[in-house]
Formats: C-alpha cells, structure tokens, sequence
C-alpha cells in the first residue's frame, strides 16, 4: 500500500510540474499584446493621443500608425496641445483597455479644418511618414506630453492606430503547481525509500510523517512559520512598536516631501532649451533672408511689433538710397542666458528674453533679444533685438529656472511699474535733471543722447528745441528674474519740435540722412524729428538698493519733416 500511495503521488507531482512549469514556458501567453482602434463613424482632420496612453506601467509603449497618404505626427506638452487645437474637430484617443486589449477614444465636434501643425514652435518635434509610422513613445522631459497626427489639416487625421505594449497577463496557477508537484515528488520518493517498521507509539508515526512534511518544504523552497508560544508574544515589543511608528513618520514625511517635489517640477518652461535654439536659428536665417533683398514679407514669420517696424522702415531708407547703416544682423548661434517663464504664469502672448552671440569668445559683444508668441498656432517672433550697451549685465537664468514668470506692463512688486519706468527713462533722456534721474544707473546711452541734444540746441540758428517722449504701450514686454527684479522691453517715441524765432536764420540739415528725409538743406520754417528709441532694461524688486539699468538702447532716426 504504501509502495502504491508512493507511485501516485509522485505521478501526481510530476503532472503539477509539467502543467506548472509548461504555464511559464510553452503555454505562457505572449510577452506583447496590441490594443487597436474602434471603429469611429466621424472624421477629423487631427488626431490628439493623450499622455494617459503612455501609461508607465505598460512601458515600452510602441505605437503603429496608418494613413492613406503622408501624415505629421507632432510631440508636445498636453496643455500646450490643447491649446493649439482649440476649436478644431479631433479624435481624442484617451487610454487602452487592457482587460480587452482596445484602445478608448472619442470624437470631439468642432471646425472641419485646421493649419499644418508640423514644425510649429510649440511642439518639441515633428515626424513625417508615408502611410505607416512605428512612434516608440519617449517623453523628453518630465511631465505629461500628448502627440498630434495630422495630414496637412485639411484631409482626415489617420485614425488607424494600434498599440503594442508588455503583456501582464499571468497564469495565477503556475507557482502553486510547480510548488504542489515538488512536494508531492519529494512525499513519494520519501515514501519509497522509508523502511517499514513497527511504529512504537502513535506519536512517533505523528513525527516521522511531520519530518516528512517539513523535509519536503525545506526541498521546495517553502518555510513555515513558528507558532508563537503565548499570547503576549504575538504584539510587537515596544522596541518593534517604536520602530514601526517612526517608519510610519518617515513614510508621512516621505510622502509630503514627494508632494512638493511634484508641486516644484510642475513648473515647466513654456520651451525647452532645444525648442529655444531652433526657435533662434530659424529667427537669424529669416531676418539674413529678409535683410539681403531688404524684403518687408520676408520678415513676417519671424518678427513682429517693434523690431518689424523698425526694419520695415531701415528697408525703405536703403531702397530710396538714403545714407543709412544696414540693420544690425542677428547672431543667436549661442545662448548666453535666457529669461523663459514658466507655463503656469504665461498665458498668451508668451515673451522671452535672452542674450545670444556668434561665438563663446569673452571678447564678442552679446546681442539682447525679446520675442513673443502671440498664442498657441504663432510661432515666436522677435519684437526686439540690439546690442548689449558697454558695462551693461544681464542676469544669468537658465532655461527651466521655475522662479522666472511673465509679468503684465502694470505689474507690482518692483521699484515701479514696467510702463512707469519707461515713462521716468522717457523723462531723464529728455532732461538731465528729471527727478527720477538717480534711480537710474550711470549709461553712456544716456550720456550720450543728453550730449547729442546739446549740440542740436547749439546749432539749431537760436530756434527753440522741445524734445517730447511718449511710450508705445503695446510694445512693452516683461518676465521676471530670479532675484524678484524684471526685464523690461519696450519702446520709446521721441519728437524733436525746432521752434524757429522771427529773426533766426534758417535751419540747416546738420547730416545728410537729415537733409534726405527733410527733402533740402535748409527751413524758413518749424521742423520736426521723429526718433525711435527701442531700450531693454533691468528693474530692480521693490526694496532694493539697486538702480534700473539699461541693458540695451539705440536711437534711430525715422524722418524730418517741415511743420506749421
């Protein structure tokens, strides 16, 4: 009998192991399942795949896109996705089904067409592809980045998406098996080998199947617990009870240090640094693009605002063959620092500053620039850029810094509001003795255009000169600076009023430029000159013992003209 109990059991265990083992092996599921699309009985022309597809635990997340024709697919930060869809109609694919194995998606009404979102500065990269797309899913940074498919915005977005990720499905009864056979392998082989003999008590057949039993665990890999010997052992020790109260107060403090670290990287920047030299790249090859012909259209993908303007105008000078200077050419090849708000402040218009140069020479005059993307389908646009006045700084940010955020023109918490101190540097390049003079700090531009209108008023043939400067209100740009100061943007408008005297002898044109745009050498009557003075400065926080200082400025003259 026992020889017989011997042989089933270890027929038993083996058919445990072949079942258990086979469920881990050659009856194991596959390592990859594919989740695919419904079937959607409307059309789009975007497809926006949410960051929830890219859920960690399915990691890696590869995904397989289909399209009649040539498609887009674009990468960016979810909110900023958002925002560039807007209105548009879009199949939102949401998330995968993974008891099913189908991804969930929907659609969403809206306008039946959108622009090419391909190359847009608001995404961090664009993938083009010829009916089939393999997209392994790789997020560039920290926090949640959604993908756009589009084909061209008019046509209909693919649609035909399947996603192929690890497989979790497991056979819950492949451990037991494998253990339950080892044991009842062990159980017969020890049956088989034991001698029969004449047990001397119950309780000694009790230990030798217990010895069994225990011998047979200890084989597969089994313990079991020992029982406690009273009740009191069974709580924990004070020492135990201490410790586990003070991991609890580790795990809290754990848990809220996590919290805040979250809070803390949620602070994105509106562009990363590689969008940032893109971005700069671009600006430079379009400005030379346009500055060689002097083309006007030329600029418009990339500029805007102040510096539009002012070059539009610096075109016509040099087409009607005035004596002007060609416009200052753009060199971004290198970031020297760089005052990008972080998403959570900078709703649109978005505006950054930076300081680039042609070379990491210490030698090399760095060049200040503010653009401004006006919303999410815009690309950014230089609205300012001029060369770093002598002694001038600009502080040293890091693209990312969390503590950088874009400020509104009547923004508190400084000596002054932005536009109120463009108005008080207005007033101290107009007169020397202006009362907000000592806020600023000492400039040779400030020193210079106070020489500048003392030699006019010298040479002006005893006509009275009147400078009056005004403000371009929308022109005024500002993010803040780690240190609770700001830089500022903005630009200035200066009108020269020469009020000649009955007895003054005519003007005369002081420089050719002048004497071009008045359209002669001299004026039996009043003349007016209009400057344009774009400026860049630092405000300092309110409280500080520090000065505004210009970091940029340049005047430029825009035209003369004979008055009544």
């Amino acid at each position: 009998m026992r020889k017989v109990i011997s042989v089933i059991a270890m027929l038993l265990g083996a058919a445990a192991l072949v079942v258990g083992i086979g469920q881990k092996t050659f009856w194991a599921p596959p390592e990859t399942v594919t989740a695919s699309m419904p079937q959607l009985a409307d059309e789009a022309p975007l497809t926006l795949i949410e960051s929830s597809v890219n859920d960690p635990k399915l990691d890696p997340v590869e995904l397989v896109i289909k399209s009649k024709g040539e498609f887009t697919a674009s990468l960016g930060r979810d909110y900023d996705v958002e925002a560039w869809i807007g209105d548009a109609s879009h199949v939102s694919v949401t998330g995968i089904d993974t008891e099913n194995h189908k991804m969930i998606a929907e659609h969403a009404k809206g306008k039946a067409d959108a622009p090419n979102p391909a190359g847009d500065d608001i995404f961090f990269d664009s993938q083009t592809a010829d009916q089939t797309m393999t997209y392994r899913w790789t997020a560039p940074d920290s926090g949640d980045w959604s993908l756009l498919l589009a084909a061209g915005g008019k046509d209909a977005a693919p649609v035909d998406i399947s996603v192929t990720y690890a497989n979790d499905d497991a056979m819950p009864f492949a451990l037991p098996l494998i253990i339950a056979g080892s044991l009842l392998l062990v159980f017969g082989l020890a049956l088989l080998v034991m001698r029969p003999g004449k047990p001397k008590s119950g309780a000694n057949t009790q230990h030798s199947v217990a010895a069994v039993a225990v011998v047979a665990l200890a084989i597969s890999g089994v313990s079991l617990p020992m029982a406690p010997s009273d009740e009191s052992s069974a709580k924990p020790s004070e020492s135990e009870q201490k410790s586990q109260d003070a991991k609890a107060s580790d795990d809290a403090k754990g848990s809220e240090s996590a919290s805040s670290s979250v809070e803390e990287v949620s602070n994105f920047p509106v562009i990363t640094e590689e969008q940032l030299k893109r971005v700069l790249a671009d600006a430079q090859k379009q400005v030379a693009k346009a500055d060689e012909k002097s083309d006007a259209k030329a600029l418009e993908p990339r500029t805007a605002g102040a510096f539009k303007y002012l070059r539009d105008k610096r075109y016509d000078m040099l087409k009607e063959k005035f004596e002007v200077d060609k416009p200052l050419a753009l060199n971004t090849q290198v970031i020297r620092s760089a005052a990008v708000p972080n998403a959570n402040e900078a709703k649109f218009p978005r505006v950054i500053s930076v300081v680039t140069a042609k070379n990491n020479d210490a030698d090399t005059l760095p060049q200040a620039l503010t653009l401004v993307q006006a919303n999410a389908r815009d690309n950014f646009k230089v609205v300012f850029a001029g060369q770093m006045l002598p002694n001038s700084t600009f502080p040293g940010i890091a693209v990312g810094d969390p503590s950088t955020k874009q400020l509104a023109a009547n923004a508190e918490g400084l000596q002054m509001t932005p536009e109120k101190a463009l108005e008080a540097l207005g007033k101290v390049l107009t007169d020397g003795n202006a009362k907000d003079k000592d806020k600023f700090a000492e400039s040779d531009f400030i020193k210079a255009v106070h020489a500048a209108q003392k030699d006019e008023s010298k040479e002006a043939n005893e006509a009275d000169v009147k400078y009056n400067r005004t403000v371009t209100k929308g022109d005024t740009k500002v993010v803040s600076t780690p240190d609770g100061g700001a830089i500022v943007t903005g630009k200035l408008n200066n009108k020269a009023l020469f009020v000649r005297t009955e007895d003054a002898d005519p003007l005369k044109s002081t420089d050719k430029l002048t004497e071009q745009l008045l359209g002669s050498s001299s004026s039996n009557g009043d003349v007016e000159s209009t400057y344009a003075e774009p400026v860049m400065f630092y405000l300092p926080a309110d409280g500080s013992k520090d000065k505004i200082q210009l970091i940029s400025a340049s005047q430029i003259l825009l035209d003369v003209k004979e008055v009544d």
